[in-house]
C-alpha cells in the first residue's frame, strides 16, 4: 500500500514528501528527546547556582567561625546549663542583691522576691527593694546593679528623703534579672 502510494508520486512530489518527513521527524526528535534533556540540564544549571550561593555564603560563615565561637564564650555565661527551681533562682538573685547592697554601704531594709514572668527562651525574675542609705552610695548600688555581670537592671525606683535629715534617703526599686534558659542539647 506505502510502495502504491509512493510508486504514483512524481519525483518532486516525492522529494516533498521526504523533506516534510524529515521536518516532521526532527520535530519529533527535538519534541520528544531533545526538548526534555534541555529543560533538565537548564533545572541542573540553576541548582548549581544555588549551591555556589549556599557555598558562598558558608564560606563567609566559616570565615567568621573564630569570631563567632569567641564572641558565643563572651555570652555563654548568660545561659543557664541546667534548669533550675524558680526558689533557687530567686534566692541567689536576692543574694546577689545584698551582696551588691554592702558593697556599695547601702542597708536594705526589706527585699521580697516579686513573680516571674517566663518567655520563649528566657524568663524575667523580679525583686522589690528597699533600702537606706546616702545619696551618693544609693546612686552607687543602682550603678553597680545596672553594670554588674549578671543581667540585672533598675526597672523603677523612687527615693525620698528619710526623716530626720542625716542627709540618708530611703529608696524603693523593683530589679529585674534576666535568665535565658538552657539551649536543649543535641544528645
Amino acid at each position: 500500500m506505502i510502495q502504491k502510494f509512493l510508486s504514483s508520486l512524481s519525483d518532486k512530489e516525492k522529494r516533498y514528501l521526504y523533506i516534510a518527513s524529515f521536518i516532521v521527524l526532527i520535530a519529533l526528535v527535538d519534541r520528544f528527546f531533545l526538548a526534555p534533556v534541555l529543560n533538565r540540564i537548564e533545572l541542573i544549571e540553576d541548582e548549581i547556582k544555588q549551591e555556589k550561593v549556599s557555598i558562598l555564603r558558608d564560606t563567609k560563615f566559616l570565615l567568621y567561625k573564630d569570631k563567632i565561637l569567641k564572641e558565643s564564650k563572651i555570652f555563654d555565661k548568660y545561659f543557664s546549663k541546667e534548669a533550675k527551681d524558680p526558689d533557687v533562682i530567686n534566692a541567689e538573685f536576692l543574694s546577689t542583691l545584698e551582696k551588691l547592697a554592702t558593697e556599695s554601704k547601702v542597708n536594705l531594709v526589706k527585699s521580697s522576691p516579686l513573680s516571674p514572668k517566663q518567655y520563649d527562651g528566657y524568663a524575667q525574675y523580679y525583686a522589690s527593694l528597699d533600702c537606706i542609705g546616702n545619696l551618693k552610695d544609693i546612686m552607687q548600688f543602682m550603678y553597680s546593679i545596672d553594670t554588674s555581670k549578671e543581667l540585672l537592671k533598675v526597672i523603677s525606683f523612687n527615693l525620698s528623703p528619710k526623716r530626720g535629715g542625716n542627709g540618708k534617703i530611703n529608696a524603693s526599686m523593683t530589679i529585674s534579672k534576666l535568665l535565658v534558659e538552657p539551649v536543649p542539647s543535641d544528645e
